[in-house]
């Protein structure tokens, strides 16, 4: 039964058994009364949310202490003030893209309204600049073409071809001719710079490097005391076809520096003999690349023993410039003949080295 407190005491009135037991009973029954309370979860008091304040609280599932922690504590999700302010900064994908947009549009626009075929990448025949001596500060600014004609003798490296011109201002001037005529002897690419100061350089070749060979195919005479012209009258190669083995001579198609090699293999007998190969160059002596002597301390001409001549030199040429072998013989008896070995032996060979010509410095 619930407690009954008794409410009348007076100074003089006894205590006895039952009070004491009914005051431990009402104790104990209100400590179990607490505890029950205590351990009801089911909101005994039927207490609202708007009573404690809870309305305007969502009805979410909330993070443990530990796992506040840890979002607070990560540095990978947060950033700092620095990294907010450069992200801020960013472009966005579609802002890019824009920019990018936008700057293909004004650059169509101005290659529209700036470049053109006719005026800027090939000029016509009647702005062509065909005379190679004209002045660098003649020509327009910017990258143009020209075709220069067959047959044109005003400087160009070849008679036929084409020329680019890269001109940024007056001081930043190079010009460049591809040879584009029919076959190896119309092919080449040369460069010249303009220089105020200097007008234009030489020309320069850069690519299409020439080579020829030639060898003798039969005995030739050796006539004493005198220079004998030797007849290379068979081509091995002949890249630009410059090598005329109806008068024996190379003829140089451009200006340049050209390499030349030259051996003959003799038929000599023991006794007194001279032998000198030499270079001619537009039909005078040019350079002596070879010699050989021979006088036995007891002659006799029965004894036959062949004899090899064979050097080289550079020679830098013009266009038009022609090459020749000679051999100066000495002899006193027997007539000396050039045999009719292979090319191993008896070859004209000439071989372009450089593009450009020193002479003309």
């Amino acid at each position: 039964m619930a407690y009954t407190a008794k409410m009348d005491w007076l100074p003089d009135d006894p205590v006895n058994e039952d009070d004491v037991n009914r005051w431990e009973k009402g104790i104990k029954d209100a400590h179990s009364n607490l505890a029950s309370h205590k351990n009801d979860l089911n909101n005994p008091h039927g207490t609202t949310k708007a009573q404690i304040g809870l309305g305007e609280v969502d009805n979410v599932q909330q993070a443990s202490k530990v796992e506040f922690n840890h979002h607070t504590e990560n540095k990978t999700i947060h950033i700092t003030a620095e990294e907010r302010t450069e992200w801020n900064a960013k472009e966005t994908p579609a802002a890019a893209q824009e920019k990018a947009n936008r700057a293909e549009e004004n650059a169509k626009t101005y290659a529209d309204q700036t470049f053109t075929n006719e005026k800027l990448t090939v000029l016509p025949a009647s702005e062509a600049i065909r005379d190679a001596r004209t002045a660098g500060d003649e020509y327009p600014i910017g990258i143009t073409f020209m075709d220069i004609g067959q047959e044109n003798k005003t400087g160009y490296p070849l008679d036929y071809g084409f020329v680019k011109n890269e001109n940024y201002s007056t001081y930043r001037f190079t010009q460049y001719f591809y040879g584009t005529g029919n076959g190896y002897k119309n092919m080449g690419v040369w460069v010249r710079h303009w220089y105020v100061s200097y007008g234009w350089t030489s020309w320069v070749k850069t690519s299409g490097f020439l080579y020829a060979r030639a060898t003798i195919n039969v005995k030739q005479k050796l006539d004493k005391g005198t220079y004998n012209k030797i007849k290379f009258n068979s081509k091995i190669t002949d890249s630009h076809n410059a090598f005329n083995t109806s008068n024996n001579r190379f003829v140089a198609p451009n200006d340049g520096m050209f390499l030349v090699e030259s051996g003959l293999y003799m038929e000599n007998v023991q006794t007194y003999s001279n032998f000198e190969l030499t270079i001619y160059l537009n039909g005078k002596q040019y350079k002596n690349i070879a010699h050989y002597r021979h006088k036995p301390e007891s002659p006799t001409t029965s004894k036959e023993f062949g004899v090899g001549v064979y050097g080289s030199g550079r020679v830098p040429m013009k266009k038009g410039d022609y090459l020749e072998m000679y051999m100066y013989v000495g002899y006193d008896d027997v007539t000396r003949h050039i045999s009719d070995r292979n090319e191993a032996y008896n070859y004209f060979e000439i071989f372009e080295t450089g593009g450009i010509n020193p002479s003309l410095f």
